[in-house]
């Protein structure tokens, strides 16, 4: 801020009412009504213009969010802050229109993944889900493997109506979980779905989309998976959709020096309905 003497400034009496009451002083004198943030140096422009030209180039699809990271050097959290923002974009900037969207409910909204999605996928180490999801123990592993193996993943299955790769997002645009939907069968009905979310009522609210979709988009007839004895994690997901169980193989994995159990479940579609 620049100084400026009084006498220079104010009028002779206003000045003598001033050295009465503070002489020698350094007073602030604020403006009656304050400019919002950035209008006087144009700060406010330039940024709502860069941040346009960010959703603009995502939504378009001529950079992803590594892309534009590197090429407004801005961090990961601040480029998806810009790019989710409630309430920043228009339906003049490409926006979707969502109000008609099928693969969405009153808590969240469902996209195929994106090969980016690996920094969300694997961001918790938790090997012990990672067994009740897999069946196995995983080797040690790095962010270059996790993010080659889930870009890769993605890749093979971008343009596939058998192996359906999800993300789930809330309506303003968080991630909160992924999952599949797996090993449809047309000839006799049948598939697998998969769900992983930060907190069951994502899980669930996500899960009955996909299964509204395969039973009543895709006519399929059996929802079938199976999970592992101790499973605290997915299994009451499942059972909570309305799964019933159906039988167990006994002693089917080896884990932590002894054999679990594999417990299968199963779900039709007139059940799922009747639910509904």
């Amino acid at each position: 801020m620049k100084y400026r003497n009084a006498s220079e400034r104010l009028p002779a009496q206003l000045l003598e009412e001033l050295q009465r009451h503070a002489p020698g002083e350094l007073l602030y004198v604020p403006a009656k009504q304050r400019q919002p943030w950035g209008e006087g140096t144009g700060a406010k422009t330039f940024y709502a213009r860069r941040n346009a030209e960010i959703r603009g180039q995502y939504r378009g699809g001529q950079a992803d969010i590594p892309a534009l990271c590197e090429a407004y050097c801005l961090s990961d959290e601040t480029v998806r802050k810009i790019i989710y923002q409630k309430g920043e974009t228009t339906m003049a900037e490409n926006e979707f229109d969502y109000c008609k969207y099928y693969w969405q409910n009153d808590l969240v909204r469902i996209r195929r993944s994106r090969p980016d999605d690996w920094k969300f996928h694997d961001k918790q180490i938790d090997s012990e889900n990672r067994f009740f999801t897999d069946g196995t123990q995983e080797l040690p592993s790095d962010e270059i493997l996790w993010r080659e193996t889930w870009e890769n993943y993605i890749q093979a299955n971008r343009d596939s109506d058998k192996w359906i790769c999800l993300a789930v997002e809330t309506l303003d645009g968080e991630y909160v979980g992924g999952g599949n939907i797996h090993g449809i069968d047309e000839r006799n009905g049948t598939f697998g779905i998969f769900i992983g979310a930060k907190e069951e009522r994502y899980a669930l609210a996500a899960a009955r989309l996909m299964l509204d979709y395969c039973f009543n988009e895709r006519r399929l007839h059996k929802c079938s998976d199976y999970f592992y004895e101790g499973d605290t994690v997915f299994m009451p997901v499942f059972e909570k959709l309305g799964f019933k169980r159906e039988g167990v193989k006994r002693q089917e994995v080896f884990h932590k020096g002894r054999y679990w159990d594999e417990i299968h479940y199963g779900l039709l579609a007139e059940e799922f309905n009747a639910g509904k």
